[in-house]
């Protein structure tokens, strides 16, 4: 139904072939060569008083050539963030990040220091990926970690999905932390919802592709449709326009999201923008100002002004997921529930006490955690709730 590179996905993949200033930058002689962490020293708005080899034509970010860990030189890309909009315009959506833990520290040190700003919950052990070792699931869901590996020489990884980042108590403190333990980010997704479609739609969102909306460098980046276009607007499940691609390491998705959580007629659609760091610099601000980096990745996404809720896109999700749980239930166990009414004597207690089950719907389980401090976010009929 919908991008399948839309799925939350943190290994790291190798990048495109560099441009800068219209040549292509090849291997062979004179090559620059590709790394991961490259050794430049520079954090958000420091990034201002570098000095840029030049703009790259495609993504309009400016590019610095920088000692590469291999010996050699190595392009790098910079962020170009713009201050027209607000910083709350974007909510963090995916983070990953890598480290080296001090003085032989092991990824237990990781997830206890981690501990300060999310809580992790049980932790589950699973097999290795991304070229680590070893694996472990926290969080039912919120993320993951990776670590183990003579290649990785003692790095572990470090990953937040949507729930997980819903999870943060203090980006700030988040972004201080990674940089005082010269944390490497090594992807950042910045999100923005418009709940009534009024001004992002996927109708909206193909004009500005066939201007120069999304010509961030200059040049129409490439793109895909995803879902159930033949319908168009009258589609149920919903449509994805995808502007570049993820082996760039810029990548943005516009998609009717509350379609995609099952509301047929949910006007709601998201633009989510996403930066890998394979040849590429994410700055720790990213996480405290979004808005400013989501303005600057395309020009048509500057003229954003609402502020965005990390709560209020929870809320409005879990009331879709919700509203699909006791529908499905209905259907289901609708005339099961009547028969029973019948067989007890009217006795609704007793119904309930029979059927219950401990937990929730698994289509909740991305916003369990909010659900359960209030469960009362999810009842439509509340004020204020949205």
């Amino acid at each position: 139904m919908f991008d399948s590179n839309s799925q939350d996905s943190f290994g790291d993949s190798d990048s495109a072939s560099t441009r800068m200033a219209g040549t292509r930058v090849r291997g062979g002689a004179g090559r620059v060569e590709a790394q991961d962490d490259p050794r430049v020293v520079t954090t958000g708005r420091k990034n201002d008083q570098e000095k840029p080899v030049s703009v790259d034509e495609e993504f309009g970010e400016r590019l610095q050539i920088v000692a590469s860990h291999h010996g050699g030189a190595a392009i790098l890309r910079h962020l170009v963030p713009s201050e027209t909009a607000s910083p709350r315009v974007a909510i963090i959506d995916a983070l990953a990040f890598s480290l080296v833990p001090p003085d032989e520290k092991s990824y237990v040190w990781v997830v206890e220091q981690m501990g300060q700003f999310i809580d992790i919950g049980a932790v589950e052990q699973r097999r290795g990926l991304f070229g680590f070792r070893y694996s472990a699931r926290f969080g039912d869901g919120a993320g993951m970690i990776a670590w183990g590996g003579d290649s990785q020489r003692g790095r572990v990884y470090f990953s937040l999905m949507g729930q997980g980042c819903s999870m943060v108590k203090d980006w700030q403190a988040l972004a201080d932390w990674l940089q005082t333990h010269r944390a490497t980010i090594k992807r950042a997704d910045v999100a923005y919802d418009d709940f009534e479609g009024k001004l992002v739609s996927i109708a909206w969102a193909v004009d500005q592709y066939k201007g120069e909306g999304f010509n961030a460098g200059g040049r129409k980046p490439t793109h895909a449709v995803f879902g159930d276009w033949l319908e168009a607007e009258q589609s149920t499940k919903g449509r994805t326009l995808a502007i570049g691609n993820r082996a760039s390491g810029k990548y943005a998705r516009i998609y009717e999201k509350g379609k995609q959580l099952g509301e047929g007629a949910s006007p709601w659609t998201r633009i989510e923008v996403e930066w890998r760091a394979q040849d590429r610099f994410i700055p720790f601000d990213i996480l405290t100002r979004p808005g400013h980096y989501l303005a600057g990745a395309y020009p048509c996404l500057e003229f954003l002004t609402e502020e965005q809720s990390t709560i209020k896109t929870i809320a409005k999700a879990g009331q879709i997921a919700y509203d699909t749980a006791v529908e499905n239930a209905k259907r289901h166990c609708g005339k099961t529930v009547t028969l029973m009414l019948d067989v007890l004597g009217g006795d609704y207690g007793e119904v309930v006490n029979t059927l219950m089950r401990p937990g929730y719907p698994a289509r909740i389980d991305p916003y369990s955690y909010h659900v359960k401090q209030n469960p009362t976010m999810l009842d439509r009929q509340l004020v204020g709730v949205l």
